[in-house]
Order: structure tokens, then sequence, then C-alpha cells
């Protein structure tokens, strides 16, 4: 016998129907995206008795009145042409018949010029053993805070110089985790409490 999905009107965890609407821009890309060290966050926020919270219907708020850079924690602004065609956020969940199921965040970046400043940054980056929490704006206006519970790490980091004057000399970054359960939405007002 299987499980009971409740999709009555009285369930509070947000199995509502699903609408469409003309109205909503479905504009792909990214806008902005903001890393940091999972446990630099978590230290930080406990400091300046702050949090993030996860409502039962999956929807984080920040609990911080001065904002997250204010509480201490170390953020970095990831710059990159939002019309580069090739940056995006994928969130992707999987279920098996046996039960078990992952939910695998991916976010990838590019980053023009082989610079050695940037090569540096991509490195301390690229640390086995990280785990990184990323605030993800896109270009259709959704916010996401991904990697919170698990953390994301530096899948892959590839440079190249292109081989005609129309390719591209670039860095690519990508960042991949492995969660139960999909990124988790916020709202503008408190993404905004994010940034440097």
């Amino acid at each position: 016998m299987g499980c009971t999905v409740d999709f009555s009107s009285s369930n509070t965890t947000g199995a509502g129907n699903i609408t469409y609407s003309c109205d909503q821009l479905s504009t792909g890309g990214l806008k902005t995206v903001y890393l940091c060290d999972k446990a630099n966050l978590v230290s930080k926020l406990a400091t300046a008795s702050s949090a993030i919270n996860i409502s039962d219907t999956g929807a984080a708020t920040i609990t911080s009145t001065t904002g997250l850079v204010d509480d201490g924690v170390d953020m970095l602004t990831l710059g990159f042409n939002n019309k580069d065609g090739f940056s995006n956020f994928t969130d992707v969940k999987t279920l098996n018949a046996d039960g078990s199921g992952s939910a695998v965040p991916t976010i990838q970046l590019e980053f023009i010029r082989m610079g050695a400043t940037l090569r540096n940054a991509l490195e301390t980056i690229a640390r086995p053993g990280a785990e990184l929490v990323a605030f993800v704006e896109t270009a259709a206006g959704t916010y996401h805070i991904v990697g919170y519970d698990f953390g994301l790490y530096a899948g892959t980091v590839d440079g190249a110089s292109g081989v005609a004057r129309t390719d591209k000399n670039r860095f690519q970054l990508t960042l991949v985790g492995d969660e139960n359960v999909l990124s988790y939405p916020i709202a503008k007002s408190e993404f905004d409490k994010v940034p440097l």
C-alpha cells in the first residue's frame, strides 16, 4: 500500500492547485547569485540571534533585522554576464519506487577571461569538502536559498581559451548539491536582507 497524499483544502503544506497566468514572467536565466560558507552562515546567525526559518510550506524567512552581512556572514557576490546563454539554476527532485529520493540543485555560472584573480577566487570556492549556500535571483523574479540543508560544492571549474575569434575566453563554475527537498523559495523582501 502506498503513502497517502493530502490534496484537501485544509492541507497547510502548500499542496494547492497549480495555476497558469499569462501575467507571470517566465524569462530564463539568472540575475544575481550570492554565495557563503554554510558553517559561517549558521554560526554568525546564532551569534547575532538571527535565523533562517523554514515554514511548513517550504518558504524561508530571514529574521535578521540588519541583514546577513551586517550579522557577520562572509558573503561573496558572483558577478557574471546575465545574457551569456549559459548561466542557470536547476532543481531536480527524483523519487524511486522503494521510497528513496533526493533533490539535486545545480547552479552553473560563466565568467569571462581566464585571469589570475578569477582563477584564485574559483580555487577558493572549489575546495574539497566545502559546504556552500547560495542565494539566487532568477531573471523571472523568483528567489531561492539553495543548499541550505546539506550544502553545495563546486562540482567542476572549467576554463577554456576558445578557438575562434567568436569563442569566449572564460571559466565556467558548476555548483551541485544533494538535498532531501527542493530549494527554499524566499520573498524579495527576504532576499534584500542578503547582499553586501
